[in-house]
């Protein structure tokens, strides 16, 4: 199962899933901080210098990747995922 948590930036989807991940015993993915990590910068400088349609296209990658995944996850993802309607 995946739980996908979506809301405006900065609104407490890291927090609430880590506790939720740890409570009911599933994985907890941060697609923030895998962009970040994949990227080797902060979100910010990443639209700042390659722009917000990248950084869209790499957090599509991961939810697809995401739901091709087997397990249970809770993921929390970034603050425009909902704003585009084929990420739903």
């Amino acid at each position: 199962m995946k739980l996908f948590l979506i809301g405006y930036m900065g609104c407490g989807k890291s927090s609430l899933g880590r506790k939720l991940a740890k409570r009911a015993d599933y994985e907890f993915v941060d697609m923030d901080s895998v962009i970040e990590q994949r990227e080797g910068a902060p979100v910010a400088d990443i639209f700042h210098y390659a722009g917000e349609e990248y950084f869209r296209q790499k957090e599509r990658a991961i939810i697809e990747e995401i739901g091709a995944m087997t397990g249970n996850y809770v993921v929390s993802t970034g603050g425009g995922v909902p704003t585009w309607t084929d990420n739903m």
